[in-house]
């Protein structure tokens, strides 16, 4: 299992409920890039505003939970090589890069791509 990995802060000056407005309409294009790639997943995941994250952030010395996680999930690596090779979801891809930059702080976000090992 492959996965890419998206851990998402909202730009400064952005409120929450901005962010959850770009959140709705982002996820809609995750949407889009899974199916246009064959992914077998995927899955967006907002933060929740609650005293616990607050607890665990003081007492491990930690910084604030991003403010939203999205994922990508294929059967196998060589599915998403072909997928960026092919170039037939260049338009996709760049429609969710400029997503991106209207709402996100780039340099204070994380994507990675990973495996699931059992």
């Amino acid at each position: 299992m492959i996965k890419f990995v998206q851990c998402i802060r909202r730009k400064p000056g952005l409120s929450k409920q901005e962010f959850r407005e770009h959140w709705v309409a982002y996820g809609e294009q995750v949407k889009a890039l899974a199916e246009a790639s064959g992914a077998m997943r995927s899955v967006l995941s907002l933060a929740l505003d609650v005293e616990q994250n607050l607890e665990i952030m003081q007492a491990r010395g930690t910084k604030a939970p991003y403010d939203g996680m999205a994922e990508l999930w294929w059967e196998r690596g060589n599915d998403v090589v072909a997928f960026l090779e092919s170039g037939s979801g260049d338009k996709v891809i760049d429609d969710l890069r400029r997503a991106q930059e209207a709402f996100m702080d780039l340099p204070n976000c994380t994507f990675f791509f990973a495996s699931e090992d059992a």
